[in-house]
């Protein structure tokens, strides 16, 4: 079957995509049946959102035609889709809430705006400031705080420093953490690709895009760029979470309905030099 251009062109996007994702997958063990049926769903699920945009009446028949998934599957997939849990509603683990919490409300965030050190339980009126214990208490009441906190100071999410406080570590390498944090990851990828189809299919304006891209450069320059944005990734970072940690309780308060993200990343790999002389020409 003959392609068109922009076929051709989308499906070269969808090509960059895939690639790390299909490595997570076989890491896990899914294999391309999984993938199959997963994108059948999500075929479904778009097509019928096209439709719903466009006016035009919902059924199995027009569904199938507009994505090739069979119709019976297309029927299948609906009577499934009716009965699932949302995505967004599925549970996270208690690590995740207690350290979303941590960053994201006034009570455990320092001036920054970074995750403040916290003592591990108030001792009389020593102090008027939220407490580890305040903080796990705030996410659930049925786990005592010092359970978890040996837990995770074992796994090394979080660390005691000099004055004994709790502080956050590296969560993200805590047991059974690596795929919230990979899942963390795919929704900042996803904002940011959504990102683009508004500004090129959309409302133009709405969201802020912006890249640096190099090639051909030395690995003690990439370090010295990686160290950059390291430093003041975190910065920004620390600041713009203090701001969105104040406007999420003013939303709250007035019935606010908008999602936010933003996030910072940098990569580097070792590429032929073909490879970046074609990039650079845009023809990769």
């Amino acid at each position: 079957m003959t392609r068109s251009t922009t076929q051709e062109q989308a499906l070269q996007v969808a090509e960059l995509l895939l690639r790390p994702l299909i490595r997570l997958l076989t890491h896990h063990g899914a294999g391309l049946n999984d993938l199959v049926e997963l994108s059948k769903r999500i075929y479904v699920e778009q097509a019928e959102k096209r439709l719903q945009q466009d006016g035009r009446r919902v059924t199995d028949a027009a569904l199938s035609t507009m994505t090739g998934v069979h119709r019976k599957d297309v029927k299948r997939i609906n009577d499934e889709r009716a009965g699932q849990e949302p995505v967004e509603k599925r549970k996270h683990s208690l690590l995740d809430l207690v350290m979303t919490l941590w960053s994201g409300d006034a009570r455990f965030i320092d001036g920054r705006g970074a995750p403040r050190p916290l003592a591990r339980r108030l001792i009389g009126s020593e102090t008027t400031q939220a407490s580890f214990e305040d903080l796990i208490e705030a996410v659930t009441k049925g786990v005592p705080p010092k359970a978890l906190l040996d837990s995770w100071i074992q796994q090394g999410a979080v660390r005691l420093d000099e004055l004994g406080r709790v502080c956050w570590a590296d969560p993200e390498r805590a047991a059974g953490e690596e795929l919230q944090a990979l899942a963390r990851t795919a929704h900042l990828a996803a904002d940011r690709v959504n990102a683009a189809w508004d500004e090129l299919y959309g409302k133009g304006g709405q969201h802020f895009l912006f890249s640096v891209r190099g090639v051909q450069l030395l690995p003690e320059d990439v370090r010295q760029l990686n160290e950059q944005v390291r430093r003041w990734g975190r910065r920004f970072g620390d600041r713009l979470n203090k701001a969105v940690t104040t406007a999420q309780a003013h939303g709250r308060k007035h019935g606010g309905d908008q999602r936010f993200s933003f996030g910072i990343q940098s990569y580097a790999e070792t590429q032929p030099v073909a490879a970046s002389e074609a990039i650079e020409l845009g023809e990769a």
